[in-house]
């Protein structure tokens, strides 16, 4: 009967070092080997090969909650840095170093290709998951491993850079439309990014470019201005055809080391009103993202900043 030795299975946890930053992982860092191909096809026999016309590396993983590397974790808000169009992988290689305690794999050439989403409260941490695209590096070969990773297999020390202090939970409120409120339960906030992949033919994907960014968050407000539902009716109406309401929106903890969500413009989505015995009146209100063009110039969609 065949045997198996316990001491060669590999397995264990592992830290990201990713633009000279490291993060850990609440749960599994995954590494998905993602391949396009064609059939090659014959009427008599079906398909008889496959061919490989792009690969890219996926890495997913949810920050444990440390508040810290906000410019790398949310790099595409600032209009001047990424306007649309602008490459996201930019004209030098950035690498991603995956440590575990018995291997190591470096992906050369990393950009962020989904930032994650904020849920902001006192009974919660920080971020949701966060993926990590790798391609080809720059001016190299795509049919060789090196071009886009080094695997190895040795003891090594996972980084411990680690600071429980760092991981705050914490009240937030939002100022918006006038007022200030305390959401029922936290805030959140998601990232709709769109790239548009750069592709050469016999390579694969070499770039993506910045397509369309937008934001939109959700919370349920409760009442604490006598004025905040009339406010968000009169906000309502408005005519067909005209550019519904938008104004600044900031979600912010007064905790040091917290978060600071703001915008400059954000509009005016949905709302609910819920009249009810055990509910409140505020249910569910929403307000999405707005560019804003203020003196010939995009200002920043968002911000995310520490307190």
């Amino acid at each position: 009967m065949p045997t198996i030795d316990r001491t060669e299975i590999i397995r264990g946890p592992a830290a990201i070092t990713f633009n000279s930053e490291t993060f850990y992982s609440k749960g599994d860092i995954s590494v998905t080997i993602e391949q396009s191909t064609f059939d090659k096809e014959s009427d008599v026999f079906g398909i008889v090969g496959r061919s490989v016309t792009d690969r890219q590396v996926k890495v997913r993983f949810t920050p444990v909650g440390e508040i810290e590397a906000l410019t790398v974790l949310y790099p595409y808000g600032t209009a001047a840095s990424y306007p649309i169009g602008s490459s996201v992988f930019g004209a030098t290689d950035t690498g991603l170093t995956i440590t575990g305690i018995s291997n190591k794999l470096v992906i050369h050439n990393c950009a962020v290709t989904q930032m994650p989403p904020l849920t902001l409260g006192a009974g919660t941490t920080a971020f949701g998951e966060c993926e990590i695209t790798g391609l080809v590096k720059r001016d190299a070969e795509p049919n060789t491993e090196a071009s886009y990773w080094t695997y190895t297999e040795s003891t090594n020390t996972i980084p411990v850079t680690f600071n429980v202090a760092k991981v705050i939970s914490a009240q937030y409120q939002a100022t918006y439309m006038g007022a200030t409120t305390t959401p029922v339960d936290a805030f959140t906030i998601d990232f709709d990014l769109t790239l548009a992949p750069v592709v050469a033919d016999g390579i694969g994907t070499i770039d993506m470019r910045m397509q369309d960014l937008q934001f939109s968050t959700s919370w349920e407000p409760l009442a604490q201005a006598a004025s905040f539902p009339a406010t968000a009716l009169a906000y309502a109406d408005v005519a067909p055809g005209a550019e519904i309401f938008s104004g600044p929106l900031t979600i912010a903890t007064t905790t040091s080391g917290g978060i600071s969500f703001t915008a400059d413009q954000a509009a005016f989505s949905n709302m609910d009103l819920i009249w009810s015995s055990v509910n409140n009146l505020n249910g569910p209100l929403t307000i999405t993202s707005k560019r804003d063009i203020a003196g010939g110039a995009l200002d920043n969609l968002f911000t995310v900043s520490a307190v």
